[in-house]
Order: structure tokens, then C-alpha cells, then sequence
């Protein structure tokens, strides 16, 4: 039996580990890169889990040991018509262990995230998405939307890996 539960400050290492994770499973890094983005993601989510801007949840296992997480940060937004207020929860930071993927998991972690957004009061969860994670946020009811990107440097840039219809990656 796996169990749900709000991650602490002391979790920040599996939170850590996690996205690293993702990472690796959506795109092309260097280790180099991948170690230098942990280090970056440990400075930057260390002061938000202590303020309440980063909201961590976790699956433990059978055994307790952590197989699944997701993270909400708070993030800063604009005003405009029908402003809700300053803030909107973003869904990031999304990895289930490879043995334990399939379990419903990650489409645990979503509805806790939203159960908890609606409980402190937010009117939206925003997210990116990547191939792997589309129809899970789609059968929690997200929808995509229209946002757009310029790279502005190519130095670095990464190849992010696709799902076939069949579910094999390819680059």
C-alpha cells in the first residue's frame, strides 16, 4: 500500500533526485548540466519549502521509501481582467520511479495538488506539460493553452525527447 504525504525541508534530496529525474527522462543534458541544474534547484527550492512558496507531495511505497512526487510552486503572476490575485500555483517537478510507474501515482499527486490549491483558495493550476505527462493532466481535467517561446541562445540547447503513438521515445 502506497501513501500520499506533504513533503518537508528533509525531503528536499528526493525532491532533488526526482526532477532530476524528469529531466532525464524529457530531454538531452550532460551530466555536467544535470549537476550544475541540481545545485541550482537545491539553492532555489530550499527557501521556498521554508516559506510555503514551493508545496511538496510524495508517494511512499510500501516500504516508505519515496517512488513518486510532484511539487506546486507559488508563483508570481500579472493583473488583468478578472485577476484573481498575485499568486497561481504551478505544477512542476513531476517523477515516479521506472518500477513503480502505471500505478496511478502521478494522477495521485495531481488531484492532491489540486484538492490542495482549491483549499487555500486559488482559481487556477497552471503547468507545462511534457509528451509523457499530457494524457494524465488531461484526465484531470487541464487543458493546453496558447503560450509561445523564442530562444533567444542556442548555446546549450537541448533536444527534448517525444512519445510515438506507440509510447517509445524518440529525439
Amino acid at each position: 500500500m502506497s501513501r500520499l504525504r506533504p513533503a518537508t525541508l528533509k525531503d528536499l534530496e528526493v525532491l532533488v533526485r526526482h526532477r532530476r529525474g524528469m529531466w532525464k527522462d524529457i530531454a538531452h543534458f550532460s551530466e555536467a548540466q544535470l549537476e550544475e541544474a541540481d545545485r541550482v534547484y537545491r539553492a532555489w527550492a530550499r527557501p521556498r519549502l521554508r516559506t510555503g512558496r514551493l508545496v511538496g507531495f510524495i508517494v511512499e511505497g510500501a516500504k516508505g521509501a519515496p517512488v513518486s512526487s510532484g511539487c506546486l510552486w507559488i508563483m508570481p503572476r500579472q493583473p488583468r481582467p478578472m485577476w484573481q490575485g498575485p499568486w497561481v500555483p504551478y505544477l512542476m517537478s513531476m517523477f515516479t520511479e521506472p518500477a513503480h510507474r502505471g500505478k496511478g501515482h502521478a494522477s495521485r499527486i495531481v488531484r492532491e495538488a489540486v484538492r490542495w490549491a482549491r483549499a487555500h483558495g486559488y482559481d487556477a493550476i497552471t503547468l507545462h506539460a511534457s509528451d509523457y505527462g499530457e494524457s494524465i493532466y488531461r484526465r484531470e481535467g487541464f487543458t493546453r493553452t496558447m503560450e509561445m517561446r523564442l530562444r533567444l541562445r542556442d548555446k546549450g540547447r537541448v533536444r527534448w525527447k517525444t512519445r510515438s503513438r506507440r509510447g517509445q521515445s524518440k529525439v
